[in-house]
């Protein structure tokens, strides 16, 4: 184990030096980093030995993209870097569908295809392939996806082996374009980290700020990205609504699920000429939004956006300054009338507040907490009459101002649900 500290910041960056020799462990190594604001950043990486590649893999895609109903087929060659052909050698891979959003590099930030249709990616089949004797060979695809109406790309990742079952891996990309020409849209604000309720991630969306108009760049474009003329693009503005609520299932036990709603607030009929790019703007307010282009041929480009506030917002953005994030942890899937609570409650700063449990309906307990920069755990008894699902831990902790070295309060909030272990009723 090797442990550094670094005071003095390069260019606003702290920076880490370690020589590897020779005889170094190989593995997975690990990184533990912490800017004293008690939450840790961990990194793994490998290390191993070195070896240069004795093979060559040559992946070749078809010339031009590809109809969504066409078979896709990629050219393999392998050879040994002195000469030899890789006669008989193993190709192994794994080809997959993806989404091309960026489909047309001539407009770069413009985005193509249907949102909606973001599902379409997936693994598709294992590739096992012997290569001739003059080292070539093929892998083919048949269509699975010949009634999308947005850009695709079929990814091949191959390894061709040598004798010894050593792998030399190249990546090779086909597109896929669904028509003559598609609607373009690439919106006139920047890309932030938002967490999106529907996979559970922090993906890039393009956030705008709230009670402001959107506004978008909008082309009507080939493959190659020449901008054709265009009469009667449909422009619709959608608000994406979700509406929560728990289900129980003696299975999985309270899941959360949602009724959507989309809800039109803006729509805009717009005539593009021969190589314009066309601009419209909307009113939002705070939330989830999706703008939608279709054209006379029923083809949609759409691109989600946010508006307002999230959670990842920093503190120097033109909005309010968001809270910091208390992280807590319960000690047992779930509870029954009864028991009692173990909570850990670990904050960005010692500081103080309070923790409570509540309902849909208000809260049902609460306390007031001092929390150490080490964290603390607190105990919280199970009231019998908390027989329903809707319960959550919350928990708001202060850190007091300085004014020795000019720091404000500073607030930090975390929520966490409840889980009970229901009685069901056979």
């Amino acid at each position: 184990m090797i442990r550094s500290v670094m005071s003095k910041p390069v260019n606003g960056l702290y920076q880490f030096t370690y020589p590897l020799d020779s005889g170094a462990a190989t593995g997975m190594w690990h990184i533990r980093a912490s800017a004293g604001d008690n939450q840790p950043r961990e990194w793994d990486f490998h290390v191993e030995d070195f070896m240069p590649e004795r093979m060559a893999l040559n992946l070749t895609p078809q010339a031009a993209p590809v109809a969504p109903d066409a078979d896709v087929t990629f050219g393999v060659s392998g050879a040994y870097l002195y000469g030899a052909p890789a006669s008989g050698n193993q190709l192994q891979g794994k080809l997959f569908l993806r989404l091309l959003r960026d489909a047309v590099a001539a407009l770069p930030g413009f985005q193509f295809g249907d949102i909606a249709e973001e599902n379409l990616s997936r693994s598709l089949d294992e590739v096992q392939l012997t290569l001739d004797e003059k080292g070539h060979g093929q892998v083919t695809t048949s269509s699975q996806w010949q009634d999308s109406h947005s850009p695709l790309q079929v990814v091949l990742q191959a390894s061709l082996l040598e004798s010894g079952g050593r792998p030399v891996t190249r990546t090779v990309k086909q597109p896929i374009w669904p028509a003559e020409a598609l609607p373009g849209i690439r919106p006139q604000f920047t890309l932030k980290d938002v967490y999106d309720y529907r996979t559970d991630t922090t993906v890039k969306q393009p956030v705008v700020d709230e009670n402001s108009n959107a506004a978008f760049d909008i082309v009507y474009a080939d493959v190659k990205g020449e901008k054709k003329a265009i009469s009667g693009l449909q422009v619709r503005l959608i608000r994406e609504r979700r509406d929560y609520y728990w289900n129980w299932s003696d299975s999985e036990g309270w899941q959360s699920q949602f009724d959507q709603k989309d809800l039109q607030e803006g729509e805009e009929s717009l005539d593009l000429q021969a190589g314009q790019i066309g601009k419209v703007s909307f009113p939002v307010e705070w939330g989830s939004y999706r703008l939608e282009v279709k054209g006379p041929d029923d083809v949609v480009s759409s691109v989600r956006f946010w508006a307002g506030y999230s959670w990842q917002d920093n503190s120097e953005g033109a909005g309010a300054a968001r809270p910091d994030r208390v992280t807590m942890k319960l000690d047992k899937p779930s509870y029954k009338p009864g028991d009692t609570i173990r909570l850990h409650i670990a904050a960005p700063a010692a500081g103080k507040g309070y923790a409570m449990v509540e309902s849909s309906e208000g809260p049902l307990w609460w306390q007031e907490i001092d929390v150490p920069a080490e964290g603390m755990d607190l105990s919280i008894p199970v009231d019998k009459t908390w027989n329903r699902h809707d319960l959550y831990l919350s928990t708001l902790v202060v850190r007091p101002g300085d004014k020795s070295r000019s720091a404000t309060p500073k607030r930090a909030v975390g929520l966490l649900h409840l889980p009970l272990a229901m009685k069901t009723v056979a």
